[in-house]
């Protein structure tokens, strides 16, 4: 299949499954004008600053390559992470599962001149420690009862989710802690280079375990930021009390096995802490400041570097170095 119209697929499969979330969302005309009542209650200040922490987001998950590439003894380039953030996000949200992300942004390094070995090395220990954040955080926000009730049929996307953490950071801690014994289960040699990176990390020492730490804590924490600012634009009665639900959404949205969910439980998560029209507002807005935008840029811009295309099809593109 060409690698474009794989990328149309894809997009079309995104597109119509967003619009049955979002048309779940607010049904019907009324809900409709309700929707463009609250848009039109945000003022040029009020877009302003969701657009200032939208662009924020994309230079903190570009810090957060720079610092795992600097623990791991790599220096990544500003454009290298730029490329790199885009192309991750652009597949993370459309392809199935998200799990063409990493190793478009892994490609995308590559291409740049990291080793390629490195590239799997920084990617899978940003992916590994980030999952581990998010999900522990939310599943412990979500048990101290901040968020809403787990219904039955979700039970075994948690169960699965709870399972694929528990496995992330066992792989990362052996790679790191007993790099020997995952090479015995990973006999070829590509793999033995990116474990001997990824063990680098036992040499971290504390100024770099939390360098890692703070470069999730503001990643996240823009993300909750920006749903708490839109709150409270949206005259919520407690912005503040906002934050700990947005985390558990932000770990929801993160395993939703389609896109439109996170637009289409809009209402489930935020309902109880504001009206229902602010909810969908601020879960839409906060859509459109990342998913939409994250795709927007990255459709500009790739094609322009010339990246697009390797990433959809790496076997016709020049190998990475």
């Amino acid at each position: 299949m060409s690698p474009w119209l794989r990328l149309a697929l894809m997009l079309a499969m995104f597109a119509a499954l967003t619009a049955v979330g979002v048309w779940w969302a607010i049904p019907g005309a009324d809900g409709r004008a309700e929707l463009a009542r609250s848009l039109d209650a945000l003022d040029a200040l009020d877009v302003a600053i969701v657009g200032v922490i939208a662009i924020g987001l994309i230079a903190v998950e570009m810090l957060r390559l720079v610092v795992f590439g600097r623990v791991l003894g790599v220096r990544i380039g500003v454009r290298a992470a730029f490329e790199s953030t885009i192309a991750n996000w652009l597949l993370s949200w459309i392809s199935p599962g998200g799990l063409l992300g990493e190793p478009a942004g892994i490609y995308v390094l590559a291409r740049h001149g990291v080793p390629s070995h490195a590239s799997v090395a920084i990617s899978f220990g940003k992916f590994a420690t980030s999952f581990t954040f998010i999900m522990g955080l939310g599943t412990v926000l979500l048990l101290a009862g901040y968020g809403p009730a787990i219904p039955a049929w979700a039970m075994l996307s948690v169960g699965a989710t709870g399972v694929l953490g528990v496995v992330l950071f066992a792989s990362l801690l052996l790679g790191v802690l007993w790099p020997a014994a995952l090479k015995r289960v990973l006999r070829f040699g590509f793999a033995h280079r990116a474990i001997d990176r990824l063990a680098q990390l036992r040499q971290a020492g504390a100024r770099g375990w939390l360098a890692i730490a703070g470069s999730h804590v503001l990643y996240y924490g823009a993300y909750v930021g920006l749903i708490v600012a839109l709150a409270a634009m949206l005259h919520a009665p407690d912005p503040l009390a906002v934050a700990p639900v947005a985390v558990v959404y932000l770990a929801f949205t993160f395993i939703a096995p389609a896109p439109g969910i996170g637009e289409a439980s809009a209402g489930l998560f935020f309902g109880a802490l504001m009206t229902k029209r602010a909810a969908i507002t601020v879960v839409l807005m906060f859509r459109a400041a990342t998913a939409y935008l994250h795709i927007a840029i990255a459709l500009v811009y790739l094609p322009i570097v010339g990246s697009l295309r390797a990433v959809l099809d790496t076997r016709r593109a020049s190998p990475p170095r």
